[in-house]
């Protein structure tokens, strides 16, 4: 993950306007909010991703929120897994304000997971008067909220700009809004405009996925204009013996 700070603070440089959700008046702005109790604690996969929250911080630390892709090049890679505990660690030991979205309308199971009401979707906002304390699900204990991004029925499509929109409202609500993304080679990804988001992460599936289809993707996503930060090494085996790994 090395390059990954410098990569957020190129990210972080080129500003983007903020829209409120409902009216002309701005939101407080989450920086003032007071930090509630967190009584939960992260999820078990906390210490290999602490070093991911490290990096990301500095782009959370600045005035706005800041929008956090993961995505695998092909389905099945375990970027729900690796979102979900992402987004739990950044809310709980982390204390960040996190959003976490649900992106993946074919199969909603982070949405799901949380018990989020999956009838109703963020994308739908501007055109239901809405905002997202109405939609976002918070979880009890953490800093946490969950959403779906495009609801379970619904025909609407998450076009670019829509979503471009969207992204900017969610910055001054939240500080850290992850996108549990479909996979790249899935074809949907690419409506999630990429280049919207702050950065983009890919999960890997160890000694799975091969390097070419890796690299495609990536040309996929920055052909998009999305700013590939990193890699997270997921299902990765452990082949040193626990007592001979502590000594290294």
């Amino acid at each position: 993950m090395s390059g990954v700070y410098e990569a957020l603070q190129r990210a972080r440089q080129g500003g983007q306007s903020a829209i409120p959700l409902r009216s002309p008046q701005r939101p407080e702005p989450v920086r003032e909010r007071p930090r509630p109790a967190v009584t939960s604690a992260p999820g078990p996969m906390a210490a290999e991703l602490g070093s991911l929250l490290a990096s990301v911080r500095p782009l959370v630390e600045g005035e706005r929120g800041a929008v956090l892709h993961l995505v695998a090049a092909t389905p099945g890679e375990g970027t729900s897994t690796i979102a979900r505990e992402f987004a739990l660690l950044a809310a709980t030991a982390g204390q960040l304000y996190t959003l976490l979205v649900d992106a993946n309308r074919s199969n909603l199971q982070t949405a799901r997971g949380f018990a989020c009401d999956t009838g109703h979707g963020l994308v739908e906002l501007p055109l239901t008067d809405g905002d997202d304390s109405e939609i976002a699900r918070p979880i009890p204990g953490t800093m946490l909220s969950v959403a779906c991004l495009v609801a379970e029925l619904s025909t609407s499509r998450a076009d670019p700009g829509t979503i471009g929109g969207l992204y900017d409202r969610l910055r001054e609500r939240f500080e850290l809004i992850v996108v549990d993304c479909p996979a790249v080679g899935s074809g949907d990804y690419l409506e999630l405009a990429p280049g919207a988001a702050d950065g983009v992460i890919l999960v890997v599936q160890a000694e799975t996925t091969r390097p070419a289809v890796i690299t495609h993707a990536k040309a996929q996503i920055e052909q998009a204009g999305g700013r590939v930060l990193g890699a997270v090494l997921n299902r990765r085996g452990d082949y040193i013996p626990d007592f001979l790994y502590r000594m290294l």
